[in-house]
């Protein structure tokens, strides 16, 4: 069964460190939740190093710089970890070698949204059919399935490689939940391709972070996210503690509903929070 709801006082106590969510934790897609800012001072105030994880596109410090006009202290969080910055350092990595310098790259994002590569000096397309690489960063809230099948149809005619930036399968917006960009990705193996996956369930997300506090022990890491697809999987795979808040993605779904999906992906959160709040 679920666990019982428990407090975040409860776990400061426990733990040593914190490997925290930003979308459905934090934050609700637009601005912070309610008592998240003073939730992560208490955390600081405990001397506990909070590292952020995201399933962002984005590079690391878009991340830090938007979570402090958000009204979140720099100080109360080590960094942000994101998905987006890991693939932009492999990716960089491997230009001039298992990648030519001038391979063409479609990005599939955010109408002028290019922080995805931007500064790594490859050839942007917008031609499915002569990319070389296709990256998957984000959706465009105007774009269908059928539109992204349409890319995939285009683009498989020369079996490029395709790079996934973001698992999610959903993601919160002023409208509600709407797919995301993991399941743009699933269309895409869904008609036999084969995904790059960066980000939350995947392991090296979290074994970037685990390299930032090396004098803190892994059984002493709480990962505490609103996802179990991606937040309670994937710290439960790595062997981390987790905890699950009710905010987010599984705001609506009964204990019934959660317990299913849990047994369905072979992952139980340690502990549930209501939400990331200091409030009793």
């Amino acid at each position: 069964m679920i666990p019982e709801i428990v407090h975040l006082h409860h776990l400061i106590d426990q733990y040593d460190a914190f490997l925290i969510d930003q979308f459905g934790v934090l934050l609700d897609g637009s601005q912070a939740y309610p008592g998240a800012t003073e939730a992560l001072g208490l955390i600081a105030k405990h001397k506990k190093p909070v590292i952020i994880l995201s399933n962002s596109a984005k590079r690391s410090k878009n991340n830090c710089d938007r979570l402090v006009s958000l009204g979140f202290e720099r100080r109360h969080f080590t960094t942000v970890v994101t998905s987006g910055e890991i693939a932009y350092q492999s990716i960089a990595r491997e230009i001039g070698a298992s990648i030519d310098m001038s391979a063409r790259v479609m990005l599939l994002a955010r109408e002028g949204d290019p922080s995805p590569i931007a500064d790594l000096g490859l050839i942007e397309t917008k031609n499915a059919a002569e990319a070389d690489i296709l990256l998957i960063a984000s959706r465009d809230l105007s774009w269908s399935r059928n539109d992204y099948f349409a890319v995939f149809k285009e683009f498989r005619r020369d079996g490029g490689r395709c790079i996934c930036l973001n698992p999610d399968l959903k993601m919160l917006t002023p409208q509600g939940l709407r797919f995301s960009a993991g399941a743009i990705a699933q269309i895409f193996e869904g008609l036999g391709g084969t995904i790059e996956w960066y980000g939350k369930p995947h392991s090296i997300i979290y074994k970037r972070a685990l390299e930032l506090m090396p004098e803190v022990r892994a059984e002493r890491v709480l990962c505490i996210g609103d996802s179990i697809h991606h937040d309670i999987l994937g710290g439960a795979t790595t062997g981390l503690s987790t905890a699950l808040v009710r905010s987010g993605v599984h705001a609506d779904m009964s204990d019934k509903e959660l317990w299913a999906t849990c047994s369905e992906l072979g992952a139980t959160p340690d502990y549930v929070l209501e939400r990331f709040s200091t409030d009793i």
